[in-house]
């Protein structure tokens, strides 16, 4: 059975269904990501608390390998709690998730404001990207995508839904916030700015606010970047599902212009 990782023991060993676009033998971050947040969800669901807040720094390159996980409560409130897990491979820490839970209320306020629910185009309405955009990495290879405005191989916003068609972990299926989290990490390719001959861009790190849970599986990115002073960009999105919005995520970009030598080949 295809699948993202594949539980062995205690670990989770990453197949090639994992692989970025930097390298096919290096993680795309939205297995990373996904993976810590199945830790999370899981204490979450165990407490009854709502998954509020998720930041990611990605410290190191992740190979396909078998990763251990390690969680620890930080914080372990009546009304929030604050917790971490930790991405390691052997004794190497590759990247660490922090996670703030809250407590559920019973009612909420109106947001007479917010924009109506379901008032986007459907993903059944959207059309696929071209073949060789969705050869960017393997594993986007398994996402399906539905681009109701903008395009992703031109520079400029875009909104396309998206959706992981295999399990992130062998034997599971995938739960609303894993696909909501593992689609985010595409925001920045999704409303990229540069022609990516000329300029490479990185995001060392993404945080995610929620505020509701996200439903379905199919998630919507409305994504658009801005450049700033030396080198430096930040990435703005809005998930939504079917019902609407339900978080906003940021990423902090680094800018580097490509060397001469490699624009010309």
């Amino acid at each position: 059975m295809t699948a993202i990782f594949r539980p062995e023991g205690p670990l989770f060993r990453a197949t090639e269904h994992a692989g970025g676009p930097w390298s096919p033998d290096m993680l795309q971050g939205s297995a990373t990501t996904a993976l810590m947040t199945r830790e999370v969800e899981r204490l979450a669901d165990a407490s009854g608390f709502a998954v509020r807040r998720l930041t990611f720094d990605l410290w190191r390159p992740a190979g396909l390998r078998a990763f251990g996980l390690a969680t620890e409560m930080l914080r372990d409130g009546r009304k929030a709690k604050t917790m971490q897990v930790r991405l390691l491979d052997g004794d190497v820490e590759i990247g660490r998730c922090t996670a703030l839970l809250t407590a559920q209320g019973d009612e909420s306020p109106a947001a007479p404001f917010s924009k109506a629910a379901g008032s986007d185009a459907a993903p059944e309405t959207g059309t696929p990207p071209p073949a060789f955009a969705q050869k960017w990495s393997r594993y986007f290879q398994n996402v399906s995508v539905r681009l109701i405005e903008g395009a992703l191989e031109k520079p400029g916003p875009a909104a396309p839904w998206m959706r992981l068609d295999v399990p992130m972990v062998e034997g599971e299926s995938n739960t609303p916030l894993l696909q909501a989290v593992q689609a985010a990490d595409f925001a920045s390719g999704v409303g990229q700015i540069v022609d990516m001959r000329e300029w490479t861009f990185i995001n060392p790190e993404i945080s995610l606010y929620f505020f509701r849970p996200p439903e379905g599986d199919w998630i919507l990115i409305r994504s658009r970047t801005r450049a700033g002073a030396n080198g430096a960009g930040l990435t703005m999105a809005s998930l939504s599902d079917r019902n609407g919005a339900f978080a906003e995520v940021l990423q902090a970009m680094t800018f580097e212009r490509r060397a001469a030598q490699a624009q010309a080949s």
